[in-house]
Parts: structure tokens; C-alpha cells; sequence
């Protein structure tokens, strides 16, 4: 019988998630078939990683570790720089394959990978296939996507590529909860400028996908905000009652986080993300995403103007018509609002013809 550790490691031989791609979604399935490393040290964020990846032929003998046939940069000291690589539509991988590069885990090269390395040790190679996300070929398939789709001729006959993964080195990096409050916030800026960088370039995908590590990172600093006389504000409460609160408070006067600076951050990337839900064909979730932006800072009228967009597409046009004059009771003379408002009014008519014209037919 296998032992709790070994178990452990059997379940973690195989995994597979949902990455994106500037083209979209893409399911990957990541595996060893060799012997797994010992030692606990794997790359988090911030760690700076030697790797190397190849497009793998299904004839390859995926058991022989990688050889070397060109010099391998040393990270070790941290002080060698990370190239970028322009991300684009038409690659999977937004890294050079067949030699080795050095990458940053959590500056989004490309997500495919950094999530392959996590959890890989020095040395190791593991292999992963990746296929394009049915969901997002029945949504609105990238040129990429459908090239693919037009190869093969059926959606469950989409070809996957495979490649091998190698880990060179890596330098230290921090989990969140290691991370001081100053060094999450910095990482959090850095998420939303990358996401609006890449919503600029028209990598959608990838922007909603710098959009949403930014909030999950920002969560885990509700607890370290103050108020304007410097006392923490969690959650409503401002009194210190032990000695943990009274560290927390010490720490969070250091910080210099706002808790109005935390809600309008927090508010202004989930508009953000209800921009990119939107561009993406996802109304439903783009109204909750911009709902919540609108209960944090009820004067951030884009994300009073997106709700209206997105509820006009999920054809609620009271809620619509009420989101679009939120936004001229913030912005007076708005042409986009009141152009909105003429949509609303036409796009109901239109809907209230259709439903009387049906409930006739019921009857006649």
C-alpha cells in the first residue's frame, strides 16, 4: 500500500487546467514520466527561471532527460536580465522554443508555462499538450483556433501539440503570504498596468487574465488597509483587542495602503474586467464584474456605463436604463450615455413588439 507521500505524488504526476493565450483559452495537461526530484524548493512569484521548450513528436522517447547542446545562463545571483518576448496571436507559446531563455514567474511571458513550472524542482522535465478550450472555439474561435478547426474538421478532432519543459534553475522567489503588504501592492500595479498594456495590444485574453491575478492578489491585503487617521479598517472594525492587532496595526501604518485607495484599485480592475468580459461575448459575467465596481466606488461612471452595456446585451433594460443615467448624473451632456439611453428605448420597443406579436398568435 502506498504510503500518504507517494500518494501525494502520484496525484501530482498528472494535473491539467485552463491557460490563456493572446488567441484564447487553451486546455493543458501537464505529466512526468520520469522520477520525480526531491526537495520542496519549486519556482514562485518573483523567481527568475533557466528553462528550455520543445515541440515534442509523438515517436520522441519522452523518458531521456534533455541534453545540453548550447551554454546555459546562470541565475543564480539574480543578476541576469529577463528578455521579453512580443506576445502574439498567432503562437500558443509566446517563447522561443529549442533553446534556453530566462523568464520571470508572474510578469505573464507566457501563462501556459509559468503555470507548467509551478511546482517543477531544478532539473526536471516535464512534458505538456496543449489544445485549444471547446468552449472558447464555440464562443468565438481565434484565427488560430479555427485554423486548427479547419485541419481537422470537427471540434473533437482538434490536433493538441506536445512539448517538454526544462528547468535549468531558478532563483527564490515568495509566496503571497511570505510577501510583505508594500511588495503585494507593488505586484498589483504591476498586474493592472501589464493588463492594461496588453488590452491596448488587442491580447484580450491575456488582459482579462493580468486583471484577475491583480484582484486575487489584492484580496489577501483587505486585512492590512487603513483609514485616514492611519488605524486599520477591516472589514468595518477599527478597535485593537490583543497583541496580534496591535502587531497588524503597527504593520499596516508602514504599509501606506488607503482604504480608500484599496477600494477604488479593487473597483477600477473590476471594471476593467467587465471591459474585456464584454469584448469577449461574456455579458453575464461582465455584469457582475462591473457590479461590483460600481458598490465599491459609486462614482467610477465607465463602470456605471459598462453595466448599462452589459445588461442592454442580456436585454434587462430597466437595470440598463438606469446604469446609463448613473452615468450622466456623474458625467451631464455624456453623448455615449445618452446614445446609449436611444439604444435601450429602441432595442425594448423592439423586444415589446416581438413579445405582443407572439403573445397574437397564442390567441388567434
Amino acid at each position: 500500500m502506498a504510503t500518504e507521500p507517494e500518494r501525494e505524488e502520484q496525484v501530482r504526476s498528472e494535473a491539467s487546467w485552463t491557460s490563456v493565450s493572446p488567441s484564447g483559452l487553451w486546455e493543458v495537461h501537464r505529466r512526468w514520466e520520469v522520477e520525480r526530484k526531491q526537495g520542496d524548493d519549486t519556482p514562485l512569484l518573483g523567481s527568475i527561471c533557466n528553462i528550455r521548450v520543445r515541440l515534442k513528436s509523438h515517436t520522441e522517447d519522452n523518458t531521456q532527460p534533455l541534453s545540453s547542446d548550447e551554454p546555459v545562463l546562470g541565475v543564480s545571483d539574480g543578476a541576469v536580465q529577463v528578455t521579453e518576448h512580443p506576445r502574439s496571436q498567432d503562437s500558443v507559446l509566446q517563447v522561443p522554443l529549442d533553446r534556453w531563455i530566462v523568464l520571470r514567474m508572474g510578469e505573464g511571458q507566457c501563462d501556459i508555462v509559468e503555470s507548467c513550472l509551478e511546482g517543477m524542482r531544478a532539473g526536471e522535465v516535464c512534458e505538456f499538450t496543449v489544445r485549444p478550450h471547446e468552449q472558447d472555439l464555440k464562443m468565438a474561435p481565434s484565427p488560430i483556433h479555427a485554423a486548427r478547426l479547419e485541419k481537422t474538421g470537427k471540434e473533437g478532432e482538434t490536433n493538441s501539440e506536445c512539448f517538454s519543459l526544462q528547468l535549468h534553475s531558478f532563483t527564490p522567489g515568495k509566496e503571497s503570504w511570505q510577501m510583505l503588504p508594500t511588495e503585494k501592492w507593488t505586484w498589483v500595479l504591476s498586474y493592472k498596468q501589464r493588463g492594461s498594456q496588453r488590452f491596448s495590444s488587442g491580447d484580450i485574453w491575456g488582459a482579462m487574465h493580468s486583471y484577475c491575478c491583480a484582484v486575487k492578489l489584492l484580496i489577501t491585503l483587505k486585512a492590512h488597509t487603513k483609514g485616514k487617521d492611519g488605524i486599520p479598517d477591516v472589514d468595518g472594525t477599527r478597535a485593537c483587542h490583543n497583541e496580534s492587532d496591535l502587531n497588524r496595526q503597527t504593520e499596516t501604518k508602514s504599509t501606506g495602503i488607503q482604504t480608500e485607495e484599496y477600494r477604488t484599485m479593487k473597483a477600477e480592475l473590476h471594471s476593467n474586467l467587465s471591459l474585456c468580459q464584454l469584448r469577449l461575448g461574456q455579458p453575464a459575467k461582465a455584469k457582475d464584474s462591473s457590479s461590483k465596481a460600481t458598490a465599491l466606488d459609486p462614482a467610477n461612471f465607465k463602470a456605471w456605463y459598462r453595466l448599462g452595456q452589459a445588461c442592454l446585451q442580456l436585454e434587462d433594460f430597466a437595470e440598463a436604463r438606469q446604469a446609463f443615467g448613473k452615468v450622466l448624473e456623474l458625467q451631464p451632456g455624456s453623448a455615449s450615455a445618452q446614445n446609449a439611453l436611444k439604444q435601450v428605448n429602441a432595442k425594448a420597443k423592439e423586444f415589446d413588439s416581438k413579445l405582443g406579436q407572439r403573445l397574437s398568435k397564442m390567441f388567434t
